[in-house]
């Protein structure tokens, strides 16, 4: 089957280049059609977009109280995004945001048109995520005068949140800016049974209770320019800052092997920015569209920790890591008739530097101090190109990825390596209501710079973690058959789906000689997954509607005491929307999904029951309240279950709560 792909690729990349002209029916970019149901789809040919502008949360809160509403979007207990199980890259109109998939935690919805789920993307799209890509679309105001939105929350844990975005148009420039600041304040524990064997005769066993009490105040705020320069051309320039300082203090609480109480402070220090040059050109006829791109990026993270167990036995860490990201790209789209051709090439330089000081004062696990010094620099070249025409009944959209890294590591050396990125996705309409679609893409999930960092970071007495320098990229090969049908009272959506994972990345834990338990990423070996996915849509009653996504799955996955293990999982989502006659809004929302495999052992599933209810009070402010985890039944358990090594971490993040939100919009924003 692949060699069948990339002979295909390979003659639709010949066709492509000889400038061939079939006709293909190709929808408008901007054209976007509302379906009266909250979250329901509009298909194209590479990816599900959903329009959320209708749903209660969208006024008032942050965007992933959105992603956990849609299908095939799993959002775990603490707020990590996956579809269908693996990972995914978060984009921001189309760009991966200086903060990578954190910005779903700072991002307010209100500044969000629409979400498109590519579970394969095609070329066009950077190829990291095994599990694809999850695009934001921002809003774009219309051109009058000054808009905006500014809205507040704030819950029963004593938690808040205000954000404000404005737009103000005068003659040839658009001003616009975003300003978002969040408190944040908890209280958690978690639970920690270890049991390890040949340190003495059988199973020492020891047990942790972990009780935190932590604050945290994030801050982001960004500015724009747009000067129009033509009727067919901007130039635009953005900037964004954020500031994130949390300090958590805790206690923990020993048994077994030994008996002692350690107090812990830490105290961290995010700082991220990012400054974009925006060049656009479209043309006013056969949909001409050239960006040109040039930005930098850049953040500094540092953290101070201090740990005393009484006795005299005390010990803290400094940690310090920042760098930089500079790019170049040109994307450039146009018609040729009814086909489409999409190509661009971008130039990315990436740097890292990593300051680790440890102090182990009088402490007796046996470590030495140290001073330790990783920096890292890395420039990915890349070139892409897609073209969709038509092939009789069928349209088929080819495309092709190059990208060429070059990896410079402390004390590893310099690499180099060349790879293809093939897409193709392939469609028919069956009936004027039904469509099958034929994906398939390569994938590859890559390790940050600072995850090749081997210096070993304490948190706490008997635990530790390190990077490791032989980590190489993760690579999966997707496939996917897709049946669509819609009419104006239902909707279903039903997928085949199978993925082909090497060099996964697995985390890794052992003891060391001292009692210090250490973890890492490894890449484990071979895994192979596919399942089914069922999406049904469609109204209960004049104004109730429904949305049910279920996914099925069978997975092998390779484990650390040999071979492998198979696993049958499943995950799910039902979002029940009731649209009141005065305009109110409610929805209820219950979220599960099913344990899963790991290397060493299993992670633990769980469920979640949301509501969120929007009144509006006048035409411009409207009301949200919103019930979180309202089961409190958000707990996390991750298990290692090996012949040498036994240990369950699990823990109930304090989820459970009321928001209340106010919304207002001023202007044209709407």
């Amino acid at each position: 089957m692949k060699a069948t792909i990339a002979a295909s690729l390979a003659t639709m990349a010949a066709v492509m280049a000889a400038g061939a002209s079939a006709q293909v029916p190709v929808t408008p970019a901007s054209e976007i059609v509302v379906i009266g149901q909250s979250h329901a789809p509009i298909e194209k040919i590479d990816r599900q977009t959903y329009d959320i502008k209708d749903d209660p949360e969208a006024s008032g809160g942050i965007i992933t109280d959105i992603l956990r509403k849609l299908p095939s979007v799993m959002v775990s207990a603490d707020s990590q995004v996956a579809l269908r199980g693996a990972s995914v890259t978060i984009l921001i109109d189309g760009k991966a945001p200086p903060e990578g998939n954190a910005v779903i935690k700072s991002l307010p919805s209100s500044d969000v048109e629409r979400i498109e789920i590519m579970t394969h993307p095609s070329a066009q799209y950077t190829p990291d995520g095994a599990g694809g890509i999850i695009n934001i679309i921002t809003r774009k105001r219309r051109a009058l005068k000054i808009s905006g939105d500014l809205s507040s929350q704030v819950n029963t844990r004593g938690q808040g949140n205000a954000s404000l975005s404005a737009t103000l148009v005068t003659g040839r420039w658009t001003l616009g800016g975003q300003l978002f600041i969040d408190h944040y304040q908890d209280r958690n524990t978690l639970y920690f049974h270890q049991a390890t064997y040949g340190l003495t005769d059988g199973f020492e066993v020891s047990d942790r209770e972990d009780r935190t009490q932590s604050t945290a105040d994030n801050a982001s705020s960004g500015l724009s320019a747009a000067y129009r320069l033509s009727d067919t051309a901007t130039l635009t320039f953005k900037g964004e800052y954020s500031n994130y300082d949390s300090l958590t203090k805790g206690v923990s609480v020993y048994h077994g092997i030994d008996n002692f109480d350690e107090l812990s402070w830490v105290k961290t220090g995010n700082q991220r920015s990012d400054f974009q040059a925006l060049y656009e050109f479209v043309g006013n006829s056969n949909g001409e569209y050239l960006a040109l791109t040039a930005e930098r990026s850049q953040y500094a993270n540092r953290s101070i920790s201090d740990y005393d167990q009484g006795d005299g036995h005390t010990y803290g860490a400094w940690f310090d890591n920042s760098g930089a990201t500079n790019r170049l790209q040109g994307d450039y789209e146009r018609r040729f008739g009814r086909n489409r051709l999409s190509a661009g090439v971008s130039v990315e330089w990436t740097t890292s530097r990593v300051t680790s000081v440890q102090d182990r004062g009088a402490l007796h696990i046996g470590l030495a101090d140290y001073d330790h010094l990783f920096a890292g620099a890395q420039a990915l070249a890349t070139a892409y190109a897609t073209w969709q025409m038509p092939m009789g009944k069928w349209i088929v959209q080819p495309g092709m990825r190059a990208e060429r890294l070059e990896l410079e590591l402390t004390d590893e050396g310099r690499s180099a390596d060349f790879d293809w990125y093939p897409s193709l996705h392939v469609s028919r309409d069956l009936t004027d209501k039904a469509r099958l679609k034929l994906n398939y893409s390569k994938r590859v999930f890559r390790p940050a710079l600072s995850d090749y960092d081997p210096s070993i970071r304490y948190y706490g007495g008997r635990n530790a973690f390190s990077g490791n320098p032989d980590l190489e990229p993760q690579t999966t090969d997707s496939y996917e058959t897709a049946y669509s049908y819609a009419d104006k009272d239902f909707g279903l959506d039903a997928t085949l789906y199978y993925r082909d994972t090497r060099d996964n990345f697995s985390p890794y834990s052992e003891l060391t000689a001292t009692g210090l338990l250490l973890q890492t990423t490894i890449n484990s070996g071979h895994s192979r997954s596919g399942g089914v996915e069922l999406n049904l849509r469609g109204p209960l009653t004049k104004r109730l509607s429904y949305s049910l996504n279920g996914n099925a799955f069978r997975a092998e996955v390779p484990f650390i005491d040999g071979g492998s293990r198979d696993q049958f999982g499943w995950s799910g989502n039902v979002l029940l929307d009731y649209d009141a006659d005065n305009g109110d809004r409610f929805q209820l929302n219950a979220t599960a999904f099913s344990q899963s495999l790991t290397w060493q052992g299993y992670t633990r599933g769980f469920y979640r029951l949301d509501a969120s209810y929007r009144h509006g009070l006048t035409d411009k402010l409207s009301l949200v309240v919103s019930a979180t985890d309202i089961l409190n039944s958000s707990e996390f358990s991750t298990v290692v279950d090996t012949a040498q090594l036994k240990t369950v971490a699990s823990g109930r993040p304090n989820l459970r709560a009321i928001k209340i939100a106010l919304a207002y919009t001023f202007g044209d924003a709407r």
